[in-house]
């Protein structure tokens, strides 16, 4: 089977609930689906405008409210945090294919037993703890394992390998809780065989990303995978081949690249996107984590350079990828001064194809507004040398 980019896009988009507004629906009940479409929610502590986890949900919903994710968490129970490729919340049904990975963080981790053992009871006797609750009291110099980075390091190990769950966040702290006591009543945990495992990654991704190659089923797994005991046996390629003689999934050309894509999608292909409008995303957005299988698909050579020495950047910071319809248009940079209710745009990079006209600039317009709203940011300053209609739209907006 054949598909055009522009198919294999609206595939992609429409899986990723970037299709519509409020695909998922709206409300608390959206952001639970939004997750488990997804397969995992990216956390992040960079706050330039807005942690990553609150954006990627804003841009699917949108009455999301951090409460939403609080309570998911916290009392439905029905999302977890641990390890995907990164810090992530996770729907609580996938956790038992996490277990692998916990045993191998328990197994090739050193931990202080001493600290554990400490850290543990105490927890068991006073409930959830978080890590400043470790901290040597006021005015006493700390000895031995009593400090808060040995008890810190910790519990992010007995975390990792399985022994603590983060029961709730206070502010943006993390508050551990013995897994028994977090995990909701009936959860599966049942150590899955490697067959299982694999077929899991096959099959979610492909159901969160449309459409994806054998490596990029892969890059989902880079990083975790260094820590598995239990490795999957049958390769990512042998059960591709395994699913698509069932008929679970099919073959994809798009352009000189093979992809795979499950076969109710590509009998059901999208006709056509919702209407057009810009979308301002994350860096750690599920559509653009993948850099490569981005450049390849949407021709978006796109870095988040937060991480790039000052010197060797090229746009900025922490600049914002910008989706319109099913093509990206450009770069944003921006910063949210949270004291002054005030967005700064910074800057606006846009992609050498990109007409500017009246009509861009309104959608510009719309979506900084609506995007300012959500980081509670009632003014708006734009330092973009960009077009003056551009400026003139925000005026009239606000």
């Amino acid at each position: 089977m054949t598909l055009t980019i522009s198919q294999a896009r609206r595939l992609i988009l429409n899986r990723q609930g970037l299709a519509k507004p409020d695909a998922f629906g709206r409300g608390i009940n959206a952001v639970e689906r939004t997750i488990k479409t997804l397969r995992y929610v990216q956390i992040d502590t960079i706050s330039v405008v807005d942690r990553a986890h609150h954006h990627v949900l804003k841009t699917r919903v949108s009455n999301y409210q951090p409460t939403h994710l609080d309570d998911l968490l916290s009392k439905r129970k029905s999302i977890f945090e641990y390890w995907h490729h990164a810090a992530a919340y996770l729907p609580i049904e996938d956790y038992r294919f996490y277990l692998p990975l916990m045993q191998g963080f328990e197994s090739t981790r050193n931990i202080n037993k001493k600290v554990a053992k400490e850290v543990l009871d105490r927890i068991r006797i006073e409930g959830a703890l978080m890590s400043k609750d470790f901290e040597a009291p006021a005015g006493k110099r700390s000895s031995g394992w009593w400090d808060w980075k040995p008890a810190k390091q910790a519990m992010e190990q007995l975390f990792l390998s399985g022994q603590l769950m983060v029961a709730e966040r206070k502010g943006f702290q993390k508050c551990f809780d013995l897994t028994e006591r977090v995990l909701p009543e009936g959860t599966d945990t049942r150590l899955p065989s490697d067959h299982e495992r694999a077929q899991f990654y096959v099959l979610r991704i492909l159901a969160s990303q449309g459409v994806s190659r054998p490596q990029d089923i892969g890059y989902m797994r880079t990083v975790a995978s260094r820590f598995e005991k239990y490795k999957i046996l049958p390769g990512i390629r042998t059960l591709l081949e395994e699913l698509k003689e069932s008929g679970q999934i099919v073959e994809i050309n798009i352009g000189d690249q093979l992809y795979y894509a499950l076969h109710e999608d590509a009998s059901n292909l999208p006709s056509r996107l919702g209407n057009k409008r810009i979308i301002i995303l994350s860096p750690f957005d599920n559509l653009v984590i993948n850099r490569e299988k981005l450049s390849q698909l949407f021709q978006f050579d796109y870095q988040i350079e937060c991480y790039v020495p000052e010197p060797k950047r090229r746009f900025g910071y922490f600049t914002l990828p910008l989706l319109l319809g099913d093509s990206f248009i450009g770069r944003m940079d921006c910063k949210a001064h949270r004291d002054k209710g005030l967005l700064v745009v910074k800057n606006i990079w846009l992609e050498p194809k990109v007409k500017v006209d009246d009509q861009l600039c309104l959608q510009f317009a719309v979506a900084i507004k609506g995007y300012a709203d959500d980081l509670s940011c009632a003014g708006i300053e734009i330092n973009a040398p960009l077009h003056k209609s551009l400026q003139k739209q925000i005026r009239a907006l606000l």
